[in-house]
């Protein structure tokens, strides 16, 4: 006879879809409620969530390596794009790794927004650039390139989550506009605490969001 097991950690997995989308619902309510919404302090408190869990699943079951965040953070932005999206009225289609062409080999982004048939924008998102910290540059007008031959009115961003180990943008003009790092070099989402602290940030979200704004206004254009 079998014994019921009672796996508390298990419930808290199945709730995770319930929460996720209750979480999403009352975000979108206190956005119309109060005309503001704080992007950057909600993405970086979930990934503070996200990290710390992995640090401490490492810790307790004597991990050497912990899971790595990559497409956390991918789902993190996604999610509050889709949020915007909303709440904004801007009626794109926000989509993850979806072939930007039908043919074998073609490109898939990290997320790509859309208008129909037409791609308005590919969004790239990394974690950090410590593995390309010299040839970052040539590989993202690489993939830039390779975008714009398929959809020459394509913007491509670029969004890394933290400027640690690797040297950030610098002075590039392209900052605030095309490249985006979320919090500062030296911090990682370990290092961030509840209480909501500004100086953590290095380059805003709501700088790209106030972009992809301005796609509508270039389709009625």
């Amino acid at each position: 006879m079998s014994i019921e097991i009672q796996d508390e950690y298990a419930i808290a997995l199945d709730s995770l879809i319930p929460t996720l989308k209750s979480s999403y619902e009352q975000m979108k309510l206190s956005c119309f409620s109060n005309g503001s919404f704080d992007y950057s302090q909600a993405i970086i408190n979930r990934l503070r969530a996200f990290y710390l869990l992995q640090l401490g699943i490492k810790g307790f079951l004597d991990k050497k390596v912990a899971q790595a965040g990559s497409d956390f953070f991918v789902e993190t932005i996604l999610f509050f794009l889709k949020l915007f999206n909303d709440v904004e009225k801007l009626g794109f289609e926000i989509r993850s790794e979806q072939a930007i062409e039908r043919k074998r080999n073609a490109l898939r982004p990290d997320i790509t927004i859309w208008s129909g048939t037409e791609l308005l924008a590919v969004i790239e998102c990394k974690t950090q650039l410590g593995w390309h910290r010299r040839q970052w540059d040539f590989h993202f007008k690489d993939r830039e390139n390779k975008i714009k031959a398929a959809f020459p009115k394509a913007q491509v961003f670029l969004v890394v989550m933290s400027g640690s180990n690797w040297s950030g943008f610098g002075d590039d003009p392209r900052v605030g506009q095309q490249l985006f790092c979320l919090l500062k070099s030296g911090i990682w989402p370990t290092n961030l605490s509840v209480n909501y602290d500004e100086n953590v940030l290095e380059t805003r979200i709501e700088k790209l969001f106030a972009q992809l704004r301005n796609l509508r206004f270039d389709i009625s254009a």
